[in-house]
């Protein structure tokens, strides 16, 4: 009985905290970068398709990247605290691999968050008001 509330307990947890992300295909990106040899990092990789302008002065930037294994890593870049007067956050999720001196992006997933009153404060796909 013990195992089974457990159970119920984690499911249920683990479903509420699940977040809605759009997908987008990487395909264009991927033909962007396909004679790229100057990428070093996941990070860097990650910059460059966020391609926020330079003459928006220097975005406040959360990037982090982990292994998962047989040459894929995923990063996730998060600019919270946006200049916008709806949209206050993106984050982007973005899993590639690097064969040789080559990225290829496998998936990319984004979301966003709303500034208080202005939509859904938690991550989700819906756009802010």
């Amino acid at each position: 009985m013990k195992r089974i509330f457990r159970l119920l307990i984690s499911i249920i947890f683990l479903t509420s905290c699940s977040e809605n992300f759009n997908i987008k295909n990487p395909a264009e990106f991927n033909k962007n970068i396909e004679t790229r040899t100057d990428i070093a990092t996941a990070k860097q990789l990650i910059e460059i398709y966020y391609n926020y302008p330079h003459n928006e002065g220097k975005p406040k930037l959360e990037i982090v990247s982990k292994e998962l294994g047989k040459g894929l890593t995923e990063v996730t870049l998060i600019h919270d605290g946006q200049e916008d007067d709806s949209q206050r956050a993106t984050k982007i999720v973005m899993t590639a691999e690097l064969t040789g001196k080559k990225w290829t992006v496998h998936e990319i997933k984004t979301n966003r968050k709303c500034w208080e009153g202005r939509g859904h404060t938690d991550w989700g796909t819906e756009w802010c008001n």
